[in-house]
């Protein structure tokens, strides 16, 4: 883990932090004069008001945020004050939104960015389901006079633009229920970003996604799909099941305890049945009234096998299907998530999903010299979220948020916080600021980073 001394200039830290459903973590990290992202501190607590990706009790989430933040404070000796957060769950949907543009003398002048820029600010600004909230609005293709279609639209001549757009949604009361987790923690919201996408950034290559690619975050609660083809995210799908329901199984059939069978499973468990020892019996201690027993590696198996072939693998080739870009994935499958170290995984899914298939580590852009504990897929997203955060930064969308550092006087820093907790105020209340161009609230800013990222594949 990287330190500094106390005579060397400090970077501009980002905080990156993950309310998943087993655990919560959050990253404190800079980009280093290589242009690779370094890990100051980090810090991991337990995700017990959490289940499928839906916050269902306030306090035992606050809890889990304070003791993952105290952590990474004390590992790496910074403090801050706002962080990049991710959102996914059950109430995330998604639908692909046809929107039309005629131009005038679109025969004479070029398509500009500004123009596909507010071809996403309208689709922003429409209506939707009550109780939901748009979250973000992917560019995925143009069609240019009804003769050519193309990824990247700028830059050519044409004067009927139909663009095809996805757009995500979320339930708003779940996305408060987030921001005021993270308040009541003293931190501010920078940034909410798409959970799939943050893993995407930690985990995908640049040519993966310009080939076609589909990653597949494996959670405790959920199971998030996300689909690039020619560099841009371009379908999104939530199956609400994750590794969690593999541990009840296996609790349910044995009649155990689930923390006893998360063991059982991390330790013994393989998702292909004939790579498992049939001379091979775990023996499950006394537990109250119940006598000691005996299980064979093989039927445990059976248990997990059944479980991630039905209700995952085959889920996720449907989802495959119905994003019509089954025909342009020419990178295959990424695994990634805490239930991506599952044994066998990759091979069932090869097989079930006939795709080639890889395993994601969070290792993209990132120092090699990152503590090796966060070197698991299980940590992608966080990882992912804070090298979403270092992107915004760098673009110039946000402020510092770090308090104490060297170039800010206490003046600028209540000044600085005083407009954070506006903005804050704004985001919380569900009111879009538009006050000022430079003044984006977190909606507006994961529109800016799709944009770039938009512009750094094509």
């Amino acid at each position: 883990m990287t330190s500094f001394k106390e005579n060397q200039e400090q970077p501009k830290i980002v905080v990156g932090l993950d309310i998943g459903t087993t655990k919560i973590v959050t990253i404190i990290g800079f980009r280093n004069s290589d242009g690779k992202i370094d890990v100051l501190g980090y810090g991991k607590g337990d995700s017990t008001g959490v289940q499928h990706g839906l916050i269902f009790n306030i306090n035992k989430t606050v809890d889990g945020i304070m003791v993952s933040k105290n952590m990474a404070i004390n590992r790496s000796n910074q403090e801050f004050d706002s962080v990049f957060a991710g959102v996914a769950g059950r109430h995330i949907n998604s639908m692909e939104y046809k929107h039309v543009v005629t131009r005038r003398n679109g025969r004479e002048e070029v398509i500009r960015q500004e123009e596909i820029d507010k071809m996403v600010e309208d689709l922003e600004n429409i209506s939707v389901q009550p109780g939901e909230k748009i979250i973000t609005v992917i560019p995925q293709r143009f069609v240019i006079d009804s003769t050519r279609e193309t990824s990247d639209p700028v830059g050519e001549l044409g004067e009927r633009v139909i663009g095809y757009f996805q757009i995500v949604t979320g339930n708003d009361f779940e996305i408060t229920k987030i921001i005021r987790c993270i308040n009541d923690c003293n931190l501010i919201v920078n940034d909410i970003i798409l959970e799939p996408i943050s893993s995407a950034l930690a985990c995908l290559t640049n040519e993966e996604k310009q080939q076609g690619v589909v990653l597949v975050d494996i959670g405790g609660g959920t199971t998030d799909v996300i689909i690039y083809s020619e560099g841009n995210p371009v379908y999104t799908k939530v199956i609400p099941i994750g590794g969690n329901v593999i541990t009840k199984d296996i609790a349910s059939v044995c009649q155990i305890p689930e923390d006893l069978a998360e063991q059982l499973k991390v330790n013994h468990g393989t998702c292909v049945i004939e790579k498992s020892n049939k001379n091979t019996f775990i023996t499950i201690p006394q537990f109250y009234e119940s006598a000691p027993k005996q299980i064979s590696e093989p039927f445990l198996a059976e248990i997990i096998y059944s479980r991630i072939q039905m209700d995952i693998l085959n889920q996720i080739q449907k989802a495959i299907s119905e994003s019509g870009y089954q025909k342009k994935i020419l990178s295959g499958v990424v695994l990634t998530g805490g239930g991506a170290q599952m044994r066998h995984l990759k091979e069932l899914a090869q097989y079930v999903l006939g795709r080639n298939t890889r395993i994601g580590f969070p290792d993209i852009g990132f120092n090699n010299a990152i503590p090796s504990d966060l070197k698991y897929p299980m940590f992608a997203t966080a990882l992912g979220l804070l090298k979403h955060g270092i992107q915004v930064k760098e673009q110039g969308d946000l402020e510092d948020g770090i308090i104490g550092s060297a170039e800010m006087d206490d003046g600028k820093k209540k000044k600085k916080k005083a407009e954070n907790i506006r903005k804050q105020s704004v985001t919380n209340n569900g009111r879009q600021a538009k006050n000022s161009k430079d003044k984006k609230n977190i909606w507006e800013s994961i529109k800016g980073f799709l944009d770039e990222l938009t512009e750094k594949t094509s």
